[in-house]
């Protein structure tokens, strides 16, 4: 059963047409009523998916940098904005989660935006701590790229002088972008169950 279909949503979320939801009865978000409205209007109005999500890019407020794509759900999404700091939905665990409850590496939002459609939304933010928002240690979860056809060179794990460019009928390789992580995962999280899944 699909949770648009009275199976279970994420807490603070409650289905509308098309798949959007908003949190049932708290006002924080307006309908969506008209592409104009959505597109051009000045309220609030995201549209969250048939699972009661929206994405979240978080970049750093200073740099750029991508640190994270993340989801809220109707309740994340109130919540950073009433607190100014971030809060997720997380998909393994199932439960509302403010980053760094458990690492101390706090994400202080510095702005807030949401795309076009109301579809996405992107938080500029200033991390606590070392900075860093991946639970693998790493500052980004973007730590590693994609190597693109024709490139070659070395990658964590390769022997000297193997090339590491893609091979025919094997999986697009891997290069680690970032040369160390900016804590140790264990020490912080020591025996939490770890959020990736297979």
């Amino acid at each position: 059963m699909k949770p648009d279909q009275n199976g279970p949503k994420p807490s603070g979320a409650s289905a509308v047409s098309g798949g959007s939801a908003v949190p049932g009865g708290s006002g924080a978000f307006a309908a969506r009523l008209s592409v104009e409205q959505v597109e051009e209007g000045f309220a609030l109005a995201p549209k969250f998916d048939a699972e009661g999500l929206i994405p979240c890019i978080t970049t750093d407020a200073a740099t750029g940098e991508v640190l994270m794509l993340g989801y809220m759900n109707g309740a994340a999404l109130e919540k950073t904005i009433a607190t100014g700091e971030a809060h997720y939905w997380s998909r393994s665990r199932q439960c509302l989660w403010r980053k760094g409850a458990t690492s101390g590496l706090a994400q202080k939002v510095e702005e807030m935006r949401v795309d076009d459609d109301q579809d996405a939304i992107w938080l500029r933010v200033r991390v606590a701590g070392s900075g860093a928002s991946c639970h693998v240690g790493y500052r980004s979860c973007f730590y590693r790229s994609v190597e693109l056809g024709g490139q070659s060179g070395s990658l964590a794990g390769d022997s000297p002088g193997i090339s590491s460019g893609i091979s025919p009928g094997g999986p697009a390789r891997l290069r680690l972008e970032e040369s160390r992580k900016t804590f140790d995962p264990k020490a912080v999280y020591g025996d939490a169950p770890n959020p990736t899944q297979l």
